[in-house]
């Protein structure tokens, strides 16, 4: 069967690894605007019928968990496209049910298998362009996360305006069945382990949790992005409930801080490039720190009433985000030997999980003022850079330093 080759056309692979990527992230938000017809169409609740969301997202994090063990043992390609039959004939099942449990069953499956090329599509970058073009490919990828939910449900409205609800769910076959083809094309990044038993695929998580780089480079960029998180979860509180920013506005001050993200994610590759990766990593960390301190200091001066010295920080945090993240994750990748799709769902699901845990903070937090905000952010800052130094500080000499 033809397979690309790689290295004479780097750009089609990074165009199907970033489709890939994709499937998981569109899935999450195409059809939420078709949830008022859904639940009218199966005579649901809306409590009922938001579990097909919420059930999504605990099938994201249960997929970036067996996703890397299983591209290990049988090999990233033959996973990705197992994964993605699964997805397929989950979705259909979705499509036929008259049943709500059923369609919310339907979606744990479809998140599962779904989500496979969000962690894989990392662990294949590695595999094909170690040192090469990891940093580009991961920074498009990570440009693609945040795309994605942007322009899903815009996508989502159009056609249930124009077909209904069920077309939502025809547009992920058609996307699927579409990436799943373009995925048979690439060749195979990694050789599978077939002497490798269940404890054994298991056992890749206790020598990931016992690298002390791998975990330094992980929990540190799962930090850096966590501080971004507090934005989202807390700023509409702040921005909208406290200073009565009208919605229309917040969320074109919104696309601006995503498109600082974006930018600088699509941009990675090219700097790193430029600068090599320890100096873009030194760059990225100042500029992580700079906007911190834009966010920090025009709340402490204006009593936490400055909506544009808080904005402005965030935007560029974020921007210091899209450069940092890419790099850090292929420095956190660069130096195993075995476990490297293990590894990359790992990453994903630290990353969430801190998030997770730091919004939580955040909604507990006073709302009337951006300060507490801005020193929240700065707290997970603050505690990434204290995990770097101390990595650097005591690493042993057969221990390889981190580059952050």
């Amino acid at each position: 069967m033809l397979k690309i080759d790689h290295n004479r056309h780097s750009g089609l692979v990074m165009l199907i690894l970033v489709l890939s990527a994709m499937v998981g992230p569109l899935s999450i938000d195409l059809f939420t605007p078709s949830l008022p017809a859904i639940t009218e169409a199966f005579g649901s609740s809306a409590a009922v019928t938001q579990w097909t969301v919420s059930i999504f997202m605990i099938g994201f994090s249960v997929s970036m968990l067996i996703c890397g063990p299983l591209s290990d043992r049988f090999g990233r390609r033959k996973t990705l496209l197992v994964g993605y039959l699964v997805y397929l004939i989950a979705t259909g099942v979705i499509l036929w049910t008259s049943s709500i449990e059923v369609f919310i069953a339907a979606r744990f499956l479809q998140a599962v298998a779904g989500c496979f090329g969000t962690a894989l599509s990392r662990a294949i970058a590695r595999d094909l362009y170690k040192d090469k073009n990891d940093v580009k490919i991961l920074g498009m990828i990570s440009a693609t996360l945040c795309i994605a939910p942007m322009v899903a449900p815009i996508i989502g409205g159009v056609l249930q305006e124009l077909f209904g609800w069920h077309s939502n769910f025809v547009a992920m076959i058609v996307f699927g069945a579409f990436v799943a083809g373009a995925v048979s094309l690439l060749p195979e990044s990694n050789t599978p382990d077939t002497e490798t038993s269940l404890a054994g695929m298991l056992a890749g998580y206790r020598d990931l949790f016992s690298d002390r780089r791998f975990m330094t480079l992980t929990l540190t960029a799962a930090l850096a992005f966590s501080g971004a998180f507090v934005f989202v979860a807390s700023a509409p509180f702040v921005l909208i409930g406290h200073f009565e920013l009208a919605p229309k506005t917040y969320g074109m001050l919104f696309a601006i801080i995503m498109g600082a993200y974006i930018g600088s994610s699509l941009l990675a590759g090219r700097i790193t490039d430029w600068l090599g990766k320890a100096k873009s990593q030194r760059l990225a960390w100042c500029i992580l720190i700079t906007g911190t301190l834009v966010a920090v200091v025009s709340a402490l001066i204006t009593d936490g009433q400055s909506i544009i010295g808080y904005v402005a920080g965030v935007a560029i945090y974020e921007a210091g985000l899209g450069l940092f993240m890419p790099a850090c994750q292929a420095n956190a990748l660069s130096h195993l030997k075995k476990h490297v799709g293990t590894a990359s769902g790992l990453i994903f699901f630290l990353e969430m999980l801190v998030a997770s845990l730091v919004s939580t903070l955040a909604g507990k937090i006073d709302h009337s003022s951006t300060l507490p905000l801005a020193m929240l952010t700065a707290t997970t800052l603050g505690v990434a850079i204290i995990l770097t130094i101390a990595f650097k500080l005591f690493a042993t000499p057969h221990q390889p330093t981190v580059q952050a």
